[in-house]
């Protein structure tokens, strides 16, 4: 039977440390041997794309490390379980269109796609600097990640929108990747920078690029918050995704934001959140370990 799904090792099962990659599911056929020795890959992304049921009832997965396809076999199911996908993140996130909530927000159709248990932690007006239930802090503070194996990071617009300082941005997000890696180092973080939204111009009161318009007061563009957070990212060699090599097809000119939002400004709509779940689904595809 073909299957589709993201597994890693269960770290809590006592015969995972004696547990074996088999070159047939394990009491099938004589002919059966180990290959590699599952506790080589805890914490790898394993990609499962056939299952076997033997005579005793015992189900086997055939699966390859993603991150080196030639380790391969089989693996009973037991020592596995599904992957599980943390998506941390504003109003994008949890799925607003404008005008009312998604049908299919990104964070499930990345789960679905990759074949990863998802849980969507979006805040509508979530930001990296704040001390509200809606903010990174909190979010990660009150979230265990013991039993998760990916996590994005989607903050930004919001800091942009509240005038707040990018450098307090910058020591934020840095504390909480901290935080996060020093408590839960098996957790692979992916960064997502924002997407391009549209301010309007105060003096000719026409909608502009957020992404080269300072707004409000502030003497910043969105793209200089974008550089700050792809800055700290980089220093700890998280692997991001810049909307900005995207931004050429899902927002082509201008006016395609009359379409591409349903507010025609800001927040995606379900066509344009199945887009970027694409996206995004290929990125984690090519990147997870």
């Amino acid at each position: 039977m073909s299957v589709s799904e993201r597994l890693t090792v269960k770290t809590s099962a006592s015969s995972a440390k004696t547990a074996a990659f088999w070159s047939y599911p394990y009491g099938s056929n004589a002919a059966a041997k180990k290959t590699h020795w599952l506790k080589n890959y805890t914490y790898k992304s394993l990609i499962a794309t056939k299952e076997a049921t033997l005579k005793s009832g015992l189900k086997y997965y055939y699966v390859k490390v993603a991150s080196k396809p030639s380790v391969k076999g089989w693996i009973y199911s037991g020592n596995l379980r599904q992957m599980s996908y943390v998506a941390l993140g504003d109003s994008i996130t949890k799925g607003w269109t404008g005008v009312s909530y998604a049908t299919n927000p990104y964070p499930a159709q990345v789960g679905d796609t990759l074949g990863m248990t998802s849980t969507n932690l979006g805040q509508n007006n979530g930001k990296v600097v704040g001390d509200s239930s809606l903010d990174l802090t909190y979010n990660i503070d009150n979230h265990s990640f013991k039993n998760d194996d990916v996590v994005t990071i989607a903050y930004g617009v919001n800091d942009y929108f509240h005038d707040q300082d990018l450098s307090d941005v910058k020591q934020t997000l840095s504390t909480e990747i901290s935080n996060l890696k020093s408590k839960y180092p098996h957790l692979q973080i992916v960064g997502v920078l924002p997407l391009n939204c549209y301010v309007k111009d105060a003096n000719s009161g026409l909608y502009v690029s957020a992404a080269i318009t300072p707004y409000s007061t502030h003497a910043y563009t969105l793209d200089d918050l974008r550089d700050i957070e792809a800055s700290v990212y980089k220093s700890y060699s998280i692997k991001t995704l810049d909307w900005r090599d995207y931004e050429g097809q899902l927002i082509p000119t201008t006016d395609s934001r009359k379409t591409v939002f349903g507010d025609e400004r800001l927040h995606p709509t379900q066509k344009t959140y199945t887009a970027m779940s694409g996206i995004l689904s290929n990125f984690l595809a090519d990147n997870l370990k």
